[in-house]
C-alpha cells in the first residue's frame, strides 16, 4: 500500500470511529458514518494482502466485487446525508436514491455471478493481463452510479453554501471540492473503459498520479468539511459543559433549600441547561419570601443577597410571602444572555461561600 493510501485509510477511519456516538441519535449521523465506514472498507478491500488471501481462498475477484458494493453503499449514503440536511425540513426530494443504489448493486451481483466470478481481469486477480469487455461494462455501471452520487451531492452542498453560515460554509465549499474531485477522479477511469471498449487498441491508459491526487483530495475534502459541522456541535457542548460546571454551586445551594424546585426531567444537555436555569430562577423567587431582593443588577450585589437569605432561610426567619419579583435584569426570554449573567452570579456566590469558610476556621 502507499503513502497515499495509508492516509486515506487513517482519515477514513478515525472520521468512522468519530461519528458512531452522534449515529446512534440522528439520521443524518448515521448516513454520514455509514458514508465513511463503507468508503474506509472499500479502501480495505484493495490492499494487496487481502485481495490475495481473498481471491486465493474463493477463487473469485470477491474482493473487487466487496470493494465497489462498499463503494457504491458509502456513495449512496453520503448522498443521502446531503440530501437530509439541505431539505429544511421539507419531505424528501430524493426517494430514488436507494430503489437506484439497490439495482445497481443487483446489477453488479448479476454480472459477476453470470461471469462466473472472474469479471475485472481476463484471467486472475494479479496477473498482468488486460481487462476484459465484460469488466469494462461492469465498471461503466459501477462509475456511472457513483459519479452520480458524488455529482448530486456536490451540486446539493454547493447550493446550501450560499446561505449557510460563514464556518459552515468553509465546510460546504471543501466538501463541495471534495466531490468534484472525486468525480474527475472516477471520470478518468470511466473514459478510459469507454473509449477501449470502442477501440481495444487504443493508447488510452489510466494515468495514476491523476487518480492518487484526485482520491487523497476527494477524501481530505469530504472529511474536513462534515467535520466541521461536528466540530461546531463540540464546541457548543464543551460551553454548555461550562455553563453548567459554572452554575452548579448557586444551584446545589438554592435546591438544598428548596428541592421541590428540582424538576424531574432528563433531556440533552442543552435542555439540562435550560432547567437549570430556571430552577435558579425559581429557586431565587422563593428566596424573595424571605428578604428583599435588591434593586440593582450588579451580580455581586444578588449574589450577596442570595446567601444572606439562604442563612435567614435556614434559620426559619423570612416574611413568608415572595415578592414576586426575581433580581436581576430583563432579559426579554434571552436564554444566552439569562445564563451568563446568572454564570457572573454562581461566581460571585462561590467567592462569598469560599470567604465565609475561610472566616469559620479562621475563627
Amino acid at each position: 500500500m502507499t503513502l497515499v493510501d495509508w492516509l486515506a485509510l487513517i482519515l477514513l477511519w478515525g472520521a468512522s470511529i468519530s461519528r458512531i456516538r452522534p449515529a446512534r441519535h440522528s439520521h443524518e449521523q448515521r448516513m454520514l458514518w455509514a458514508a465513511f465506514t463503507g468508503l474506509a472498507l472499500s479502501r480495505v478491500f484493495t490492499a494487496a494482502p487481502i485481495v490475495a488471501w481473498m481471491d486465493d481462498t474463493t477463487g473469485t475477484e470477491l474482493a473487487t466485487l466487496l470493494r465497489h458494493l462498499t463503494g457504491l453503499l458509502s456513495a449512496t449514503s453520503l448522498l443521502a446525508y446531503v440530501e437530509a440536511i439541505t431539505r429544511h425540513g421539507r419531505p424528501s426530494r430524493a426517494r430514488w436514491i436507494w430503489p437506484t443504489a439497490a439495482v445497481v448493486i443487483a446489477v453488479l451481483a448479476t454480472m459477476f455471478v453470470a461471469r462466473g466470478g472472474r469479471i475485472y481481469w481476463v484471467d486472475g486477480a494479479h496477473a498482468p493481463f488486460p481487462t476484459a469487455a465484460e469488466g469494462r461494462v461492469y465498471l461503466a455501471v459501477f462509475d456511472s452510479w457513483l459519479m452520480t452520487c458524488l455529482a448530486a451531492a456536490g451540486w446539493l452542498f454547493a447550493g446550501y453554501t450560499r446561505v449557510a453560515p460563514p464556518l459552515l460554509r468553509l465546510g460546504l465549499a471543501l466538501s463541495t471540492i471534495g466531490m468534484v474531485a472525486g468525480v474527475i477522479n472516477r471520470g478518468h477511469v470511466m473514459a478510459v473503459n469507454v473509449v477501449t471498449l470502442i477501440d481495444p487498441d487504443t493508447t488510452w491508459r489510466e494515468i495514476p498520479i491523476l487518480g492518487r491526487s484526485t482520491l487523497l483530495i476527494c477524501i481530505v475534502g469530504i472529511t474536513t468539511g462534515t467535520s466541521i459541522p461536528a466540530w461546531r456541535a463540540g464546541t457548543a457542548r464543551l460551553r454548555e459543559l461550562a455553563a453548567l460546571r459554572d452554575l452548579r454551586p448557586l444551584w446545589d445551594a438554592l435546591t438544598a433549600q428548596y428541592p421541590d424546585v428540582a424538576l424531574p426531567m432528563r433531556g440533552t444537555l442543552q435542555a439540562r441547561l435550560v432547567r437549570r436555569v430556571l430552577e435558579i430562577r425559581d429557586g431565587m423567587l422563593n428566596l424573595t419570601s424571605v428578604a428583599e431582593p435588591p434593586m440593582g443588577d450588579d451580580p455581586g450585589e444578588v449574589a450577596i443577597w442570595v446567601a444572606g437569605a439562604l442563612e435567614d432561610a435556614r434559620t426559619g426567619r423570612g416574611r413568608g410571602v415572595p415578592s414576586g419579583t426575581i433580581p436581576g435584569p430583563d432579559f426579554a426570554g434571552d436564554m444566552k444572555k439569562e445564563t451568563q449573567w446568572l454564570r457572573q452570579v454562581a461566581a460571585q456566590f462561590k467567592q462569598q461561600r469560599s470567604g465565609r469558610r475561610t472566616v469559620s476556621l479562621g475563627s
